[in-house]
């Protein structure tokens, strides 16, 4: 009945009960129809008479019909009371076409979800897919199952738009161990409700939503070998005095067949499944599921039955083949209840291609050179047009891995014969030798094809080289691969001179000899003479003239005036700014100041004229730069250094500015006699960076360990104190410290400290 497309007068319903051993259908069973063409002296709908559920039965359709329901009664069914139930509201006449609908989408979401061959983890993507061909809102991936449940249910059936599922009756709710079709089942039907889901009856307690306070209740289909249905619904007790009834209705489409085309050609390949794209208006295309019979005509002979499967993603239909499909032209033909139609356009069958004759031509096998990067070359002798995947592999090695190729069909996939393909292979990381071109096909099988990467030429990494204005030559050393295949090397306006060479060289020295009227900016390219080669190979842009190379001679630095932690010859204080004053020769426009740690680490580069705050580089005169930096951009331990950079022209020697050390920056001192007798006293140090003193002393020779940690002084982020217990102070005596991982003691500018008398401070 749900395949059913057009339900005429003098059509017969055939019905025949699916009983189990021993079992009796009891009660009745009635059929309603829904006309439609409704005329004025017509009923709206047209009950035929009940007759036993036990038993085969058949009713003659009075009319061309748009709705067929089925009611059972298990304790009989009063033909009147039907009649005046589904006609006491004219709203749920209207809606009994529609409610055939949402019950056919409901079957189908159910079954989307229950089927045993579908795991668990595999139900999201049932009900994302669902929800996509019926074109409902994006469901919540996070959400609960039964709150998917309810946004399904609420789009398929307009009644449950008042349930809420979060603050249920004590009853209710949705386990969470029962399957998410069982959650929507139990919301279409009420309480109770058994679903067998992949073979285990689950049992939710909901309440009745579908038809609330009402002795007709709506049940949905499962399909059963043989085209049977499986009819389920609520089961709960009804109340006194009442009979409960089971409604399930389908639509009748009263359509024709789909007007389907296959506009280009489409090949498949013989023994697989394949989609083949159609196009169909979108009222065929409503209904081209409930088209059955599916076959392959052939132009002579018998039509060959196929399985075909609407692609609701995209207007394609899925067609499988068996292994005795003959290659050949077919047209695609279906039944639509009893007739034949046929989709406009044919479909080639055709064998799949083993590739044994298959080659590159002669100008790719030209081109294809080990370790030059992508390659396109180009394959012949051999019908590509179901090739989905190519990989190159190395003859002859077990371990070796394929790489992916790319590949362009002329036509594209499954658009007939193709004679030739092409292909980019990628042999950046290829050595020379025998490899497999591995083709696959749409039955994911792979073929081989057998090609030959040739020796690569030397790659000279290290190109250009560059010689400053003015310089008449210079010794370099070439860096790259196979520097032994170079047999000579010409330049214009000089002369180059090779070392010889050895096997397996990465490293060769080279000699230029140039004028030295070559003005700067020049560049200059080198002709490359190898073993096995005929032509020279080219490097463009092998010399390059740069202007003259920058130099610093003289450095003057200041620093912050409320330094009172002594540093050390060549040391800088960390986490300030200081000044610097440069001399240096060959100073432009376009010059860089490049302040970095001689050891490996964090570097500032500062632009002429920049100015950032208290960071600035500036040129004074043509040899001089004011320089302004932060210190605390790099670590303690750092060796700081100077590089004046010109682009292209070059860079100075690094030029030494000093060995960064972080100390701390004390404002105050203050003294409290703690214990006379002891002659200990507290001492409390207000400044920044407090935490890098380990030690503390009135001399060098008697430090002690400083205990407490620095704490931040309340409104200024930057400011600390810090507390230390020592003995007191002699008159004269001055203040040590001792940084964290120095053995040295450091001298304080806090000088000249009286011994503090008991109760007293001093600051």
């Amino acid at each position: 009945m749900r395949n059913i497309n057009r339900l005429e007068e003098g059509d017969v319903l055939l019905y025949r009960p699916i009983l189990h051993a021993g079992e009796q259908r009891k009660g009745e069973v009635a059929i309603v129809l829904v006309p439609a063409h409704k005329s004025a002296d017509q009923d709206k709908i047209v009950i035929l008479d009940p007759k036993p559920a036990g038993e085969p039965e058949s009713w003659t359709v009075p009319m061309r019909v748009s709705v067929v329901a089925y009611v059972y009664g298990p304790a009989g069914l009063n033909r009147k009371k039907v009649k005046d139930f589904l006609s006491r509201d004219e709203e749920l006449i209207a809606q009994l076409a529609d409610y055939a609908e949402k019950t056919a989408q409901t079957e189908a979401l159910i079954a989307a979800l229950s089927t045993p061959s579908s795991p668990s983890a595999n139900m999201d993507a049932a009900l994302q897919g669902f929800s996509s061909k019926y074109g409902m809102s994006q469901l919540d991936r996070t959400a609960t199952t039964d709150q998917q449940a309810l946004v399904l249910m609420r789009t398929l059936t307009p009644a449950m738009a008042t349930y809420d599922p979060i603050t249920p009756q004590p009853s209710q709710g949705v386990g969470q161990t029962a399957g998410l079709a069982t959650a929507v089942a139990a919301l279409f039907f009420g309480s109770p409700v058994g679903l067998a889901a992949g073979g285990t009856a689950m049992l939710l307690q909901l309440r009745a939503i579908a038809f609330p306070n009402a002795e007709f209740r709506s049940s949905f289909a499962q399909p059963m070998p043989e085209d049977g249905l499986g009819l389920c619904g609520r089961r709960d007790p009804s109340p006194p005095h009442t009979k409960v009834a089971y409604v399930w209705a389908s639509r009748v489409p009263n359509v024709g067949p789909p007007q389907l085309s296959i506009d280009k050609e489409s090949s498949i390949p013989a023994a697989m499944s394949s989609p083949v794209p159609v196009s169909a208006g979108d009222p065929d295309w409503k209904y081209v599921e409930r088209a059955h019979g599916w076959a392959l005509q052939p132009d002579e002979g018998k039509p060959i039955p196929v399985k075909v499967v609407k692609l609701a993603g995209s207007k394609a239909l899925e067609i499988e083949l068996s292994p005795g499909v003959k290659a050949g032209r077919y047209r695609l033909i279906a039944n639509w209840d009893w007739d034949r139609f046929s989709v406009n356009g044919r479909i080639d069958v055709r064998p799949l291609n083993d590739f044994k004759a298959a080659r590159l031509v002669a100008e790719s096998q030209d081109l294809l050179v080990a370790r030059t990067g992508k390659v396109p070359v180009t394959l012949q002798d051999g019908d590509f047009e179901f090739v989905t995947k190519v990989a190159i592999e190395k003859a002859g090695d077990k371990f070796a891995t394929p790489q992916s190729v790319p590949f362009v069909l002329p036509q594209g996939l499954r658009q007939g014969p193709q004679d030739r393909m092409d292909v980019q292979v990628n042999t950046a990381d290829l050595d020379a030798g025998e490899y497999k071109l591995l083709i696959e096909e749409l039955d994911g099988k792979e073929r081989s094809v057998h090609v030959k990467l040739l020796p690569a030429p030397p790659q000279i990494a290290n190109l250009p080289l560059v010689l400053n204005q003015g310089v008449s030559g210079g010794v370099f050393w070439l860096k790259g691969q196979r520097l032994d295949e170079l047999n000579r090397l010409e330049i214009a306006n000089g002369t180059a001179d090779l070392s010889p060479a050895t096997p397996g060289q990465t490293e060769r020295k080279l000699k230029l000899q140039m004028a030295s009227n070559i003005a700067a900016g020049t560049s200059l390219a080198m002709k490359a003479y190898m073993q096995d080669r005929s032509e020279p190979l080219t490097f463009a842009d092998a010399v390059r003239i740069v202007g003259p190379r920058p130099r610093i001679t003289e450095l003057m630095l200041s620093f912050p005036p409320r330094q009172n932690v002594e540093l050390n010859k060549g040391e800088l204080p960390g986490g300030v700014f200081m000044s610097a004053m440069l001399r240096a020769h060959q100073i432009q426009s376009n010059s860089v100041v490049r302040l970095a740690c001689a050891q490996p680490g964090t570097a500032v580069t500062l632009t002429l004229g920049e100015r950032s705050g208290p960071i600035s580089l500036q040129q004074l005169a043509p040899d001089q730069l004011f320089l302004s930096f932060d210190t605390s951009a790099w670590l303690q331990g750092c060796d700081l250094t100077a590089t004046i950079a010109n682009g292209s022209e070059g860079e100075s020697d690094p030029y030494p500015l000093g060995h960064i050390v972080r100390v701390p920056k004390i404002d105050k001192l203050d003294v409290t006699v703690a214990d006379s007798a002891k002659a200990e006293c507290d001492v409390e140090l207000t400044g920044e960076n407090l935490e890098t003193i380990e030690k503390a002393g009135w001399s060098t020779d008697l430090p002690l360990l400083v205990i407490d940690l620095p704490l931040a002084v309340p409104n200024d982020g930057a400011k600390q104190t810090l507390h230390l217990h020592l003995p007191s102070p002699t008159a004269g005596a001055q203040f040590y410290i001792w940084l964290r991982g120095e053995s040295k003691p450091r001298a304080t500018k806090i000088l000249d400290i009286p011994a503090p008398e008991h109760g007293s401070s001093h600051r």
